[in-house]
C-alpha cells in the first residue's frame, strides 16, 4: 500500500473545492481507491491543477512542466477517469475530477476491466460507496436525487424536461458505461448481488464525448438509448439523476442512494412530478404492484393503495398490473 499522506491532501482538497458540494468520503476504502487510479506523482499533479483547472498554458506555468510533457501526462489522467478535458474545444480546461457526475466515486469502474489494478480497485469502490452515502450523501440533510418517471406511463401534460426520451432526443453524442455500484458489488461480494444489466449508466453531451474518447463508455444511437431505458424499466430499475450528462437507472441494493434509504433511513430521492393512481373498480387485490415497488409504497387492503408520502413516482408499478388499473397522473 502506497504512503496515503497525499491522497489524503487530495481528498481534503476535494472535499473543500467539490462544485456539488458533495465530496469524497474520507476513509481507508477511498484512500485505496485513490492510491491505485493516481500514481504519487498524478496525486501531487491533481492537487496543483484543482477541481476548478485551467488551461494547458496556465497549468504549464503554474507546474513548471513544458506543455506536451504536460498534456501527455494530463491526458494519461484522462484515460484513467481523472482528469475532465473539456472536449470539442482547442484550448480546453483540464481539471481534477470531483466526487461525482462524473466524479471519482464513479469513473474507476465506468469502463470496467482496463488497467492491472482494476480489480482491486473496484471492490473498494463497492465500500466506498456504502461509506459516500453514510458520510456524505445522508448528511446533506435533504433529498438531492431526482427520480423520472418511465416515459411510456406519464400524462399527456408532461413537459419535455420531465421525459428522459425528450431529453436524449437532441443530443449530438450519448453513450453508455458500466454501473460503478453494480459492478463493485458484483465483484466485492459475488453471492450477494444483484442481476440486473450491468451496462446502464448513459451519458449524454458532453460527459458522453468525454467517457467515449477515454474509454469509459461507447456511443449509443439515440434508438439504443431508449431501447435501454425501456429495458431498465423492465427490469424494476429507477430511473434518477438526470445531472451535469447522466443519467442513472438504480436497482435497490447496489445503488447509494438506496444504500441511503435502506441502511440509514434517509430520504435521498426527489419524487417525480408524478404518481400512480389506482382505479379501484379494476385493481383484483393481486399485489403485483405492492411486490414490484422498490420503496414499499404501495399497501393492499380492500385494493392497492399507494403512500404518496414514500412514492416516488418512478412508474415501475405499472407495467406489473395486467388489469391497467394504474397510469400515472401529476402529483
Amino acid at each position: 500500500m502506497a504512503d496515503t499522506a497525499i491522497y489524503q491532501e487530495l481528498i481534503d482538497m476535494i472535499n473543500k473545492t467539490d462544485p456539488h458540494v458533495i465530496g469524497l468520503p474520507n476513509t481507508p476504502a477511498m484512500l485505496n481507491v485513490l492510491s491505485l487510479q493516481f500514481t504519487p506523482e498524478e496525486a501531487k499533479l491533481a492537487l496543483q491543477i484543482g477541481t476548478a483547472g485551467g488551461t494547458l498554458s496556465e497549468l504549464s506555468a503554474k507546474t513548471g512542466i513544458d506543455k506536451a510533457n504536460l498534456k501527455k501526462k494530463l491526458e494519461t489522467m484522462a484515460t484513467k477517469g481523472t482528469m475532465w478535458i473539456d472536449p470539442d474545444k482547442e484550448d480546453p480546461v483540464y481539471r481534477v475530477l470531483a466526487s461525482s457526475a462524473p466524479g471519482l466515486v464513479e469513473t474507476g469502474a465506468w469502463g470496467g476491466i482496463r488497467f492491472p489494478y482494476d480489480i482491486e480497485l473496484i471492490k473498494n469502490l463497492h465500500q466506498v460507496l456504502i461509506d459516500w452515502a453514510r458520510d456524505r450523501l445522508c448528511p446533506l440533510g435533504f433529498p438531492f436525487a431526482p427520480v423520472f418517471a418511465h416515459p411510456e406511463h406519464i400524462p399527456d401534460d408532461a413537459k419535455p424536461g420531465e421525459n428522459l426520451f425528450e431529453t436524449l432526443k437532441n443530443q449530438d453524442c450519448i453513450a453508455v458505461s458500466d454501473c460503478p455500484c453494480r459492478l463493485s458489488h458484483w465483484m466485492a461480494e459475488p453471492d450477494k448481488h444483484c442481476s440486473h444489466t450491468l451496462q446502464t449508466c448513459i451519458h449524454y453531451g458532453n460527459v458522453a464525448k468525454w467517457t467515449v474518447k477515454y474509454g469509459m463508455a461507447h456511443q449509443i444511437s439515440y434508438d439504443e438509448a431508449v431501447s435501454l431505458l425501456k429495458k431498465c424499466h423492465a427490469e424494476g430499475l429507477v430511473h434518477t439523476i438526470d445531472i451535469d450528462g447522466c443519467v442513472c437507472n438504480c436497482c435497490t441494493d447496489c445503488c447509494p442512494m438506496f444504500i441511503g434509504i435502506r441502511q440509514f433511513k434517509t430520504k435521498t430521492l426527489i419524487a417525480s412530478p408524478f404518481m400512480p393512481q389506482i382505479d379501484a373498480d379494476k385493481c383484483s387485490a393481486c399485489s403485483s404492484c405492492i411486490d414490484a415497488c422498490p420503496l414499499g409504497a404501495l399497501k393492499l387492503n380492500d385494493v392497492a393503495e399507494v403512500d404518496k408520502d414514500v412514492c416516488v413516482g418512478c412508474a415501475v408499478c405499472v407495467p406489473t398490473c395486467d388489469l391497467g388499473a394504474i397510469k400515472m397522473v401529476r402529483r
